[in-house]
C-alpha cells in the first residue's frame, strides 16, 4: 500500500518565497516551512491514498507495531532568508518532566542546497553566553553544502542562516527554547534552555555527502537512480521519479506500508523509523 502525504503550509518570520514559489504561489508572506509529513497535533498532515480517500496518520500505527501518541517522526521542508533563533531542545527525560510531553526533540537537517547554520564551540557556557551576549564569539559558523548531514541531538545549541535550504528529520515535538533572536520580538525560555544545553563538539555532528544515517531515533538512506525500497519506509522524493509506475515529483512524500517491495527512480531520502522507540514504548509499559 503507498499513501501520499499532503503537505502542509507554515509562515515563520524569518521566511524564504523559494518555497512559496514550490508550493503556494499566491501565498502573500514567505513561507519558511513546508510540513511534509506530521501526526504533531499543531500542524497534522492527512494521508490520501491512490484511490483519493484520505487517512490520519495515526491510524497506521498498529502497521509499526508501536503504540504511542502519535506517529513519532515529523519531517520538515525549510527554506530561511534570515538567521533562524538559536536555540536547543529538551531530551525526553526533560521533556516529560517539565513539559509533560511524551519526549523531546532530537532531529537532523539533510541540506538540498549549499547553506549556513551555526553551532557552539565544545567549551561553550551557554550561561556566560547569555549574561554577556557572545554569542556571535562563542558559535562557530559552518557552511554545509548539498549533500551533507548535520545531526543535532536534544541539548545541542544551534541556529540555521539565511540562505539556507534542507530536509528536516525530527522527533514529533515542537518544543523548542530559543536563547538569542536577533532583536525579534519574540519569547525566550533561558531557564528551560539552561537545563536542556549540552555541550558537545560540532565535527562531531556534521557528516560529508551522506548515504546511510542512524541515530536511533530515524535512520536515512539517501537513494539515487533506481533501487528497491522495503515497506514501513517514508519515501520524500528528491527529483522527480516514479515509485513502481506512478510518477512522482520533488518534495512529494510517501509511506509505503503492507508487506511491499517497491521499485523507486529518482533521487530520494528513504526514512525508517529507529530502534529507539520500540525501547520508548516499553519503558512508559513499565511506569
Amino acid at each position: 500500500m503507498i499513501l501520499k502525504s499532503i503537505p502542509k503550509v507554515r509562515e515563520m518570520i524569518w521566511g524564504s518565497f523559494k518555497l512559496n514559489d514550490l508550493f503556494c504561489p499566491d501565498y502573500p508572506n514567505p513561507v519558511g516551512e513546508i510540513w511534509l509529513l506530521s501526526d504533531h497535533p499543531m500542524i497534522p498532515t492527512k494521508l490520501q491514498a491512490l484511490s483519493g480517500e484520505n487517512f490520519d496518520l495515526s491510524s497506521i500505527l498498529d502497521l509499526f507495531d508501536l503504540a504511542l501518541p502519535r506517529f513519532p517522526i515529523l519531517i520538515k521542508l525549510i527554506a530561511s532568508e534570515q538567521w533562524l533563533s538559536v536555540q536547543v531542545h529538551p531530551d525526553d527525560e526533560l521533556a516529560q518532566r517539565i513539559e509533560n510531553e511524551p519526549w523531546g526533540k532530537t532531529e537532523c537537517w539533510f541540506f538540498l542546497e549549499d547553506s549556513t547554520i551555526a553551532l557552539p564551540g565544545p567549551d561553550m557556557d551557554l550561561a556566560n553566553s547569555i549574561l554577556s551576549n557572545s554569542f556571535s564569539d562563542d558559535m562557530k559558523i559552518f557552511h554545509p553544502r548539498a549533500g551533507d548531514l548535520v545531526y543535532i541531538p536534544a541539548g545541542v545549541l544551534h541556529a540555521i542562516g539565511p540562505g539556507s535550504l534542507l530536509i528536516e528529520v525530527q522527533q514529533s515535538s515542537d518544543l523548542t527554547y530559543r536563547v538569542y533572536d536577533w532583536g525579534r520580538d519574540r519569547e525566550l525560555h533561558i531557564q528551560k534552555a539552561l537545563k536542556a544545553f549540552k555541550k558537545t563538539s560540532p565535527n562531531e555532528l556534521i557528516f560529508k555527502s551522506v548515504d546511510h544515517f542512524d541515530c536511533g531515533y530515524f535512520e536515512i538512506y539517501v537513494c539515487h537512480d533506481s533501487t528497491y525500497v522495503f515497506s514501513n519506509s517514508i519515501i520524500v522524493m528528491l527529483t522527480e521519479g516514479s515509485i513502481d509506475e506512478m510518477k512522482t515529483n520533488r518534495y512529494e512524500t510517501y509511506l509505503l506500508l503492507g508487506n511491499q517491495i517497491a521499485h523507486l527512480k529518482g533521487k530520494a531520502l528513504v526514512i525508517k523509523i529507529g530502534q529507539n522507540w520500540q525501547y520508548l514504548q516499553t519503558k512508559k509499559s513499565l511506569v
